[in-house]
């Protein structure tokens, strides 16, 4: 019976090990030094696991992340007051600022982007009527515009005359990303337009670019993108770079439609669906990092 006591044993080691590591994480200060001193297998690993010991704080600023982008300085000197060795204590405060700062900046970066949706497209808005008429320029650099309203615009994907009614659901942010890879990754946004423009395959390339906004918004309030972000970039994250990663999901999607080759574009939700499906199980990898990931990455996890 000697294996039931040892089993027991077990068990109890374990139960203690537990309350041992509840008791660290409720304090924080003893948990988050080891966190900082061990090797993890990826930056995100680190990151996520000081996140889940403030989310778990006794302490309501930590709990709530509730502290100004600025003070991660202070926060963290603060809360590594305990260690006795001052040169150690100084590298950990750094550290664990650094990681505060990519926690902090994942949070205000979700804030910004639903501030930036929520901009609706107006007409009557001279800065708003510029960008569209810039995204045109980029997209048709050979052709010009009739007229404001004209069915030109479903040449590059919208549904009628007007692109303004396709922003309803993503606002500027909407037409702010088909810009951002139109001015900033124009051989691929080429290498995209052309593939929507197969006489099998194609599919609205606007309607589309804006569906991926929304897909990348999802992904981002859901907590999916922190994987990605936590190892992609040592500081907080921004617009730019939430554009970024716009850019590369839609490389990826418009490559798994290839890939898919549609009958007929009433083929789009669930191919849409089974890719949404395949990114996600991508994006929890704790490796998971959009700007290195090819469509093989994607369909192969």
């Amino acid at each position: 019976m000697r294996w039931i006591s040892g089993i027991g044993y077990a068990v109890r080691a374990i139960i203690i090990d537990s309350l041992v590591w509840l008791s660290q994480t409720i304090s924080g200060k003893a948990n988050l030094e080891y966190i900082l001193d061990q090797k993890s297998p990826t930056p995100s690993a680190k990151t996520l696991k000081i996140e889940e010991i403030f989310r778990n704080h006794s302490n309501t600023k930590l709990r709530n992340l509730e502290w100004d982008s600025g003070e991660e300085t202070e926060e963290a000197e603060g809360l590594l007051v305990d260690i006795n060795e001052n040169e150690k204590r100084i590298d950990f405060s750094r550290r664990l600022a650094d990681k505060m700062r990519q926690i902090k900046g994942y949070q205000k970066l979700c804030d910004e982007v639903e501030k930036h949706r929520l901009v609706v497209y107006d007409n009557a808005n001279p800065e708003h009527e510029k960008k569209l008429m810039r995204l045109w320029k980029l997209m048709k650099t050979d052709e010009e515009l009739k007229s404001r309203k004209t069915n030109q615009w479903q040449s590059i994907g919208f549904q009628g005359d007007d692109p303004a009614t396709d922003f309803r659901g993503m606002g500027m942010l909407g037409l702010d990303e088909l810009l951002f890879i139109a001015k900033y990754d124009m051989d691929n946004c080429k290498r995209l337009f052309l593939i929507s423009h197969h006489p099998v395959i194609g599919f609205p390339y606007a309607i589309c670019g804006i569906t991926i906004t929304a897909l990348t918004r999802d992904l981002l309030r859901s907590g999916l993108l922190k994987n990605h972000f936590y190892n992609a970039l040592h500081g907080k994250p921004n617009m730019d770079n939430f554009h970024q990663v716009y850019c590369r999901i839609f490389i990826l999607f418009c490559e798994f439609w290839e890939k898919e080759h549609p009958e007929t574009i009433m083929d789009f939700n669930p191919i849409k669906a089974k890719f949404v499906e395949r990114l996600e199980a991508y994006l929890k990898r704790p490796n998971a990092n959009l700007f290195h990931a090819t469509l093989n990455d994607i369909i192969l996890y």
